[in-house]
């Protein structure tokens, strides 16, 4: 599954961004909204019907090579490769609306063209035929508050502080060879004071230090001056 926003090399980078600062100039005259969520993920609103298609910019295994490990994998249970068999990768554009049951659909992007002409109207003229295709109600609604912090993203940005700070640091201790991290029931911020239970009710505290409150305040800019709760 792709990941939301734009997640290529820095050498695609450059190319990639102006691709997009394109197609959300086009996006803004064709009356879409533009919601980016605190992760970077890219959400764009289909403006006859207010539905979300998340937008992901990436690098993709050939078709071929995949369809090639399939047909293998129909006569053997299974097979060995080497890395050099999914060297190719392809830059593509994959689209999806936010509801439960949509199938992401691809399209290659070339960020070396002189115009995006093209690839623009072929992906706006995709994303109104999908919405007008979706019937108006579903059995299971996905979240519509993409802005929404919850617990599952505390988690991320402290790992994502020890991955950064290294692992002589406090998130890094946080984390390290503790099972109850992985379930956690939530999360208090109160002025520098982290605490957060587990499932089998363990209580766990830290004072963090000002490098780690401004890991934390990157996400949670209240944290801090006011008490904030995550519950799961």
């Amino acid at each position: 599954m792709p990941i939301g926003g734009i997640d290529v090399s820095d050498e695609l980078f450059a190319g990639v961004m102006i691709f997009i600062k394109a197609l959300f100039k086009r996006l803004k005259v064709q009356q879409f909204d533009i919601e980016i969520t605190h992760w970077g993920e890219i959400f764009l609103v289909e403006p006859s019907r207010g539905m979300f298609i998340q937008l992901s910019v990436h690098l993709r295994v050939s078709d071929v090579d995949v369809k090639r490990v399939k047909l293998d994998l129909k006569s053997d249970n299974y097979r060995v490769y080497q890395d050099e068999c999914f060297a190719h990768e392809s830059l593509c554009v994959s689209l999806r609306v936010n509801r439960s049951g949509t199938q992401w659909r691809r399209f290659p992007l070339d960020v070396t063209s002189v115009s995006f002409d093209n690839v623009m109207a072929t992906i706006i003229k995709a994303m109104h035929l999908n919405v007008a295709n979706l019937t108006p109600t579903v059995k299971h609604e996905l979240s519509r508050d993409i802005h929404t912090i919850d617990v599952d993203d505390v988690v991320a940005l402290i790992r994502y502080g020890a991955a950064k700070l290294g692992p002589d640091s406090q998130f890094a201790s946080i984390i390290s060879g503790d099972r109850d991290f992985l379930y956690v029931k939530g999360f208090t911020f109160d002025g520098t004071q982290l605490r957060f239970s587990s499932f089998n009710l363990r209580q766990y505290q830290y004072c963090l230090s000002p490098q780690s409150m401004k890991i934390i305040k990157m996400l949670i800019p209240d944290a801090g001056g006011t008490i904030v709760e995550f519950v799961s």
